[in-house]
């Protein structure tokens, strides 16, 4: 039984899924960092930064010197999600980190935690500045993120293993699937998007009533005011860039953009998650008669795409930048490959019969098909290559067996029909019960 910090799991079977686990001696609790009134931590004062703390400890100062460099550029990204971030200074991020990180190590040393269970893969800076922190300190974690396929999740124990799954020891029985390769379905996170462009105005409305009601990280007023001016300006680009007529006799690059922030890419694309830097890499990769057909995600809106966005875009000869509302099944279709960081459209490519860069790490990046960017990578290579379906196939199914049983996200409740919550609870309590107990944590 070890001394566990419980990062999430606060909505109802997850959290009586994480008691049933300590009422067996599987996890001793020390630390609940979650959205309960009786929860150790708040999970959205966590994630801002916004904690009380009496002394500086000056602990783990060698994990410090260390991580710093490296861990820092990713802290900025991730942490530019919060509301209260649109207005913060560099300098007084970087007072912000170093008070996390005083925080965050005499919370581990103090509490004497020997494992972290982690709901989602860490997106919002202070989590993955706790995830950091403890890989050095060589504590243990698993961290969840729950899977497309329905009533599954992944699990890691080292952030840099997804798409691997190497450190997943753990294996469940999952029928064989066949994959269909004809008909080709939109996520259901994808559906019922509203691809016009809103009104500022409207965005602003939605974004002053946040302002006024809203209790925990809601934006500064100056905030509000940023967020309204770079909509206009976002709107202005948007529509001067984009294009909706698509020329599918010219051979192409599909790079459909991801949504940001996201961990998709600030967790996920390392520092492609600058997703300009793929594209501009793409863009002295191809031939020159080629072009890479950029397109919009229905979702984003003007965080990511301020004005020198659209600079660095409008360098790129080679590079169309296309409307939100052109169907991405027939970029695919038309396209000789596509390029993502870690989209699903890498998934939808080679089950399209068509070869896929990702810069990321990606959940089907074993497949046959894909190919890891760097820049030993060969064109050639990836023109030539030929999908084998069945070994397509038999990949989807050996990453299967690495998925647990449960949802651990709510927001996949929807994509599973038959979710009972009293059976989810069984579900989680008798999959983390096999992960926790498994090899590495005997």
């Amino acid at each position: 039984m070890k001394n566990t910090l419980i990062y999430g799991m606060h909505w109802k079977s997850q959290e009586r899924a994480i008691k049933k686990l300590e009422e067996e001696n599987i996890i001793n609790i020390k630390v609940w960092i979650g959205k309960r009134k009786y929860h150790d931590i708040n999970i959205g004062k966590f994630r801002q930064g916004d904690l009380v703390k009496k002394s500086y400890s000056g602990l783990n100062q060698t994990i410090y010197r260390k991580i710093y460099n490296s861990s820092l550029p990713i802290f900025l990204d991730m942490f530019y999600r919060n509301p209260s971030q649109y207005i913060r200074s560099y300098q007084e991020t970087i007072n912000l980190y170093n008070y996390l990180f005083d925080y965050i190590s005499q919370l581990l040393e103090d509490n004497q935690i020997e494992l972290l269970l982690f709901y989602n893969l860490p997106h919002f800076g202070a989590d993955y500045l706790l995830t950091v922190i403890a890989k050095e300190l060589n504590i243990k974690m698993i961290l969840m993120y729950q899977s497309l396929t329905a009533n599954r999740f992944h699990y890691i124990t080292d952030l840099d293993d997804f798409g691997s799954f190497e450190t997943a020891l753990t294996k469940f029985e999952y029928p064989y699937q066949r994959i269909n390769f004809e008909n080709k379905k939109i996520q259901f996170y994808m559906k019922n998007i509203n691809l016009k462009y809103k009104s500022c105005h409207y965005n602003l409305f939605i974004t002053l009533r946040r302002y006024i009601f809203r209790r925990s990280s809601r934006m500064e007023f100056l905030g509000v005011i940023k967020n309204y001016k770079d909509c206009l300006q976002f709107k202005k680009n948007y529509l001067k860039f984009a294009i909706d007529k698509v020329d599918f006799s010219q051979k192409f690059i599909y790079f459909p953009l991801q949504l940001q922030p996201e961990l998709t890419t600030s967790t996920l694309g390392g520092i492609y998650s600058d997703q300009l830097l793929a594209i501009e890499k793409l863009s002295t990769f191809i031939p020159e008669n080629w072009k890479i057909y950029v397109k919009e995600n229905p979702k984003q809106l003007n965080k990511y795409r301020e004005k020198y966005f659209f600079k660095r875009l409008s360098l790129l000869n080679n590079v169309e930048y296309i409307k939100k509302d052109v169907n991405s099944f027939e970029l695919i279709k038309h396209c000789q490959f596509v390029a993502t960081i870690s989209g699903t459209a890498g998934f939808e490519a080679i089950t399209s019969d068509k070869c896929c860069i990702i810069f990321g790490m990606a959940w089907y990046q074993k497949f046959n098909g894909i190919f890891k960017y760097s820049e030993d990578l060969i064109f050639e290579d990836i023109i030539n290559f030929k999908i084998d379906k069945k070994k397509l196939e038999d990949d989807y199914n050996k990453f299967l067996e690495k998925t647990a049983e449960g949802i651990v996200d709510n927001g996949y409740i929807r994509n599973f029909k038959e979710y009972d919550e009293e059976e989810n609870i069984l579900y989680l309590t008798n999959s983390l019960t096999k992960i926790i107990t498994g090899s590495l944590y005997v």
